[in-house]
Order: structure tokens, then C-alpha cells, then sequence
């Protein structure tokens, strides 16, 4: 389930502006994990000079700071003429409308409070890679679109609402012989009138060009068709035309040898025509894929705001911690939990195989069908005949259930793995199926480690595949953990596996160091153990520490992989 790491030459960047070296240190840190190069500046003013050098596709900024605050920055980094966009995040203390409503209008993206969840922080920048690879497709279909203009053997050239050049090709330029230096965009349309007059290109302006200007200013504003004699002796057809939003496009079609006669003449004009109708239809069907990235771009928005993760659950005295670290952008990796009835809950943990979109859009739909506490939404309940109640199937026959979906259903050949475990909080009593998965570990009271689990098949491979429930025990300070592959077989500069032996010794060392603390601690010893600042391979994980049980009365029974050991 390991992909090859990124190409170096594809590497993102990031601007981290703080007036705090430890926050900016912090930060870099988690950047550089998340597959980053960055730069760090202490002053939007240092910010502004590092953006005018280079682009950056993230920038993190704080609000607070001396000199130039981040609202300022933004405002005057928005001002500076990039082409690529940047995305911009403002880290801030305040957190009221105003403030949000401010921030938004000088530019930012999106903003985080003070102080930042890493997991959270980690959710906004994936959601905004997502806006900018649709900027960049946006910027793709724009370079399309003035290849096929420049294609175009004739002149072309488009003005905006306030008569100012938007684009034009090399061979509009070339027809009026125009210095480079003066068709830029931004440039007025008169500008240019005066310019190519005071050069003489028009013959048929010399000695009224006032007039003429003012003749050629009209016929500009009410569109149409017209000809145009220049000084060399070609003949231009142009042909002009308004824009839904004010602008203008033209065409100039060199018609010198088809006006030597009326019948040319007209296959000039049909030829300009048709050219006209096709660069309506490119520019119709630009504009359609715009609108389409465009709601692309708010449905991607709508969702970074509704990245809202929560890391840590409690149950009456039990608390359940979450990791999910994926090796890129997205994974296959899903880690979860829902309430099965009052003293259950069920603890999910999933890996599908590959990386990206894919494995992320699978893994999300099969984590959508632990959802909901009713029979209609989960796959793990069933309705009760005759309480009219909803109840849990044996985690086995869950297993089964999805392997059949993933063969009969789902239109992929994909397969995956999953842990799946139904858990009485009272009792501490465990029934839990292994498919495919790596074992589960139960870590006792005292520090002993065990592995349970008999293996079992991967889903989405074998038709009528059999799965098996095993059992176990929790005491009062026992702990659960689900975990991926990603774990065991993380790498080393020696290409050595953490391997189980790994884990033992980690939980063994890490010992009295509970919740979410854990799973962190467990993730920066994996980092440490691969001598890298990312992963090969998704990393997940799924911790129950259990504090009670009330039903028990004696001490549980050690299991290795799955078999008791007789004490």
C-alpha cells in the first residue's frame, strides 16, 4: 500500500510570517512534514519583499505583529500583480464576525485561531490545495486558450469594459506594427489609435486626424464590421464584437488580395464571419468551464468549513484518541466510532489500498457505513423483529456484509483492510473481526503487552470470504489499539520494518502517557525510527483506555494472536 515519494521538482512552498522564531519554527516544522519548502519571514513587511521574489503556494501568517500586521500584509501581498495564486491563511487570536468579516475583505482565504490544532491546521491546507489545483486548471485552460488565439492567422485582440487591452496576438501587432513596449495589457485603445497615427500607419487618416480619430472611436464603441487601409497598402477586414460584460473582442483579417475583387471580397468576409462564430463558440465554452470551477471552487470552500475533526472521545470514564496521518494530500486511511446502544460502541479502522483521491473517496464511503445510530444508516445494526429495535450484528458477519458490497457494488478492484471491534463498556468485554488488518494490541494495566487476532482475509478480493469474531477481556487501566500497516511496516535508512517488535517496545516506553498525547508521541517515534520527515505509507491509529467495568469479577485471560495463553 506504498507509493514512491513525490518528485523533488514538484515540492510546494510556504511563507510563514511571525514575529515569534518559535512560532515560525513550529510551524516550518509541520510544513516541512506535510511535503512543504519553506521560507520564513518575522514582519509582513520581510513577507511582502520575500512574495515579490518568488511565489508562494501557502502563506501563513499571523494577525499581530509589529511594523506591518497580517491584515496589512494581506491587503498590500493581494495588491502585487501575481499570476499564480496564493493561498491565505490568518492565524488570530480574535474570533469575532468584524474581525473574520475584515480579514476576508482584504483578501485572506481562511483563518485559524490561536492557539492551532496541527490536525485542524492540516485539514484547511488540504482543503485549500484542492482550491488550488482548480486555480490551476483554471490556468491551464486560460494558456489553451491563448495558444489557440496565437494559432490564429489572423489578428486578434480583446479590450475590457474600460477600453483597456486585455489581450492580443503576435500577429495583431505585427499587422499595425506596434512597438511591443507599447501593446501591453492595461493599455487604452485610444492610446494606441494615437500612437500608430502619429506613425502614419493610417493613409487615409493624414491631414484630418482629429476626424478621424472621432469617426474611428464610434464605429469602435458601436461594434460592426469595417475595413482599414494602412500605410503599407493591406487591406484589414475587422470585424468587432461586444462581450456580455462590456468588453470588446476583434478580429483584423488581412483581405488585401480578396478585395481585387467582389467575389474575394465575400470569401473574405464569410471567412472572417466563421472565425468570429468559432472564437464566440471558444470563448462560450471558456466561459462554461469557468462557471463549472467556479462552483467547483464553492463546493471545495463549503467543505474546508466543514472540516471540523474531533480528535478525542469519552465514554463515562473511557476515552477513545484518534490518529490519521496520511503520506500525501489524501488517503486511504479512515479511523472511527459510533455508539452501537447505551454501554456499546463500536471502533472502526480501515485502510484501502493505494494513495490519493481514490483510496480517500473509498475509504470515506466505506467510514459512511459505520454512520448513524439507525439500521437504515450503519451496516453494523439491524432492526430487532421483535423489539422493533435496532441491534448489532456479530462484527464477522459485518465483515462479510461489506466484502459483499465491495464485489457486487462497488465498481472497483480495489480491496482493503479493516479492524473492527464492538466494545461493552461496562463489562470491557471485546468481540472484534481482523480482516486483513494488522492485529489489534491490548496493552494491561501493568504495562504487559498482547496481540490478538487470527488475521483473516483482506475485503474485496474473495467472494463469500469467511470471517471470524474473537474475544476478549479489558480490565480497569487496560488500553486497545487499533492501528494500520503503516505502522509495522514503516522503514528505516536501513529498510528495516518498526515491525510489531517496534510497537511492543513503544507502548512499553509510552507506557504512562495517555490519550491523544499518545497517538502523538507514537507518530513523531515512527518519524524518528524512518529518519524522515514524511511517510511512505498512511499512518492510523485508534486508542480505547478503558477505566471501567463493573460486571467483572475475575482477572482476563492473556490471548496471543487470537489463542489464549493458559496462565
Amino acid at each position: 500500500m506504498k507509493q514512491p515519494a513525490p518528485r523533488p521538482n514538484a515540492q510546494k512552498t510556504a511563507l510563514i510570517v511571525d514575529d515569534s522564531r518559535a512560532q515560525r519554527m513550529i510551524f516550518a516544522k509541520l510544513l516541512q512534514h506535510w511535503g512543504y519548502q519553506t521560507q520564513e519571514a518575522r514582519s509582513g513587511i520581510d513577507a511582502l519583499e520575500a512574495c515579490t521574489k518568488r511565489h508562494f503556494d501557502l502563506i501563513l501568517s499571523d494577525w499581530m505583529m509589529p511594523e506591518m500586521d497580517g491584515l496589512e500584509f494581506c491587503r498590500s501581498f493581494r495588491a502585487l500583480s501575481e499570476e499564480k495564486y496564493s493561498y491565505f491563511i490568518l492565524l488570530t487570536s480574535k474570533n469575532d464576525k468584524n474581525a473574520v468579516a475584515e480579514g476576508l475583505d482584504v483578501g485572506a482565504d481562511d483563518f485559524l485561531s490561536k492557539p492551532v490544532s496541527p490536525l485542524e491546521l492540516r485539514a484547511r491546507i488540504t482543503a485549500g490545495e484542492r482550491l488550488l489545483a482548480m486555480e490551476r486548471e483554471v490556468r491551464t485552460a486560460r494558456g489553451q486558450l491563448l495558444a489557440a488565439v496565437e494559432a490564429l492567422d489572423d489578428g486578434f485582440v480583446y479590450f475590457d469594459a474600460d477600453d483597456r487591452l486585455v489581450l492580443a496576438n503576435r500577429k495583431y501587432g505585427e499587422l499595425y506594427q506596434i512597438d511591443p513596449a507599447i501593446l501591453v495589457k492595461g493599455a487604452r485603445f485610444e492610446d494606441l489609435l494615437r500612437h500608430n497615427l502619429t506613425q502614419g500607419r493610417y493613409p487615409d487618416a493624414i491631414g484630418r486626424e482629429d476626424d478621424w480619430l472621432r469617426h474611428r472611436l464610434e464605429r469602435y464603441r458601436n461594434t460592426g464590421r469595417s475595413s482599414q487601409r494602412l500605410s503599407d497598402g493591406r487591406v484589414l477586414q475587422i470585424v468587432e464584437r461586444r462581450t456580455d460584460d462590456g468588453g470588446r473582442v476583434g478580429l483584423r483579417v488581412d483581405v488585401t488580395e480578396l478585395s481585387l475583387a467582389r467575389e474575394n471580397a465575400r470569401n473574405s468576409e464569410a471567412r472572417a464571419l466563421q472565425q468570429n462564430r468559432d472564437l464566440r463558440a471558444a470563448l462560450d465554452e471558456l466561459q462554461n468551464l469557468y462557471d463549472a470551477i467556479d462552483r467547483d471552487l464553492m463546493e471545495a470552500r463549503k467543505l474546508q468549513h466543514s472540516l471540523i475533526r474531533k480528535r478525542q472521545h469519552d465514554f463515562d470514564g473511557s476515552t477513545l484518541s484518534l490518529l490519521l496521518q496520511s503520506s500525501g494530500h489524501v488517503g486511504g486511511d479512515m479511523v472511527g466510532t459510533f455508539i452501537i446502544s447505551t454501554a456499546r460502541i463500536g471502533i472502526y479502522a480501515i485502510d484501502v489500498s493505494g494513495h490519493g483521491v481514490a483510496a480517500a473517496m473509498l475509504g470515506a464511503r466505506i467510514a459512511g457505513l459505520f454512520s448513524g445510530g439507525e439500521h437504515q444508516q450503519n451496516i453494523v445494526l439491524i432492526r430487532d423483529p421483535k423489539t422493533g429495535k435496532s441491534k448489532a450484528y456479530d462484527p464477522h458477519d459485518v465483515a462479510a456484509r461489506i466484502n459483499e458490497l465491495m464485489l457486487d457494488e462497488f465498481e472497483t478492484e480495489t480491496y482493503l483492510t479493516i479492524a473492527y471491534a464492538d466494545i461493552d463498556l461496562q463489562t470491557g468485554k471485546i468481540r472484534l473481526v481482523q480482516a486483513g488488518h494488522p492485529h489489534p494490541v491490548i496493552q494491561r494495566a501493568d504495562g504487559r503487552v498482547e496481540f490478538i487476532g487470527d488475521g483473516g482475509l483482506p475485503i474485496g478480493l474473495i467472494p463469500n470470504a469467511r470471517f471470524a469474531t474473537i474475544e476478549a477481556q479489558l480490565m480497569p487501566g487496560d488500553r486497545l489499539l487499533l492501528y494500520s500497516d503503516g505502522v509495522t511496516e514503516c522503514i528505516n535508512r536501513n529498510s528495516e520494518e518498526f515491525g510489531e517488535d517496534g510497537l511492543r517496545a513503544t507502548l512499553v516506553k509510552l507506557a504512562k502517557v495517555k490519550g491523544t498525547d499518545f497517538v502523538d508521541a507514537l507518530k513523531w517515534e515512527l518519524m524518528h525510527w524512518s529518519g524522515k520527515d514524511e511517510f511512505d505509507d498512511d499512518v492510523s491509529g485508534a486508542l480505547l483506555e478503558f477505566n471501567h467495568a463493573t460486571y467483572l469479577t475475575e482477572p482476563p485471560s492473556r490471548y496471543y494472536r487470537g489463542v489464549r495463553i493458559e496462565e
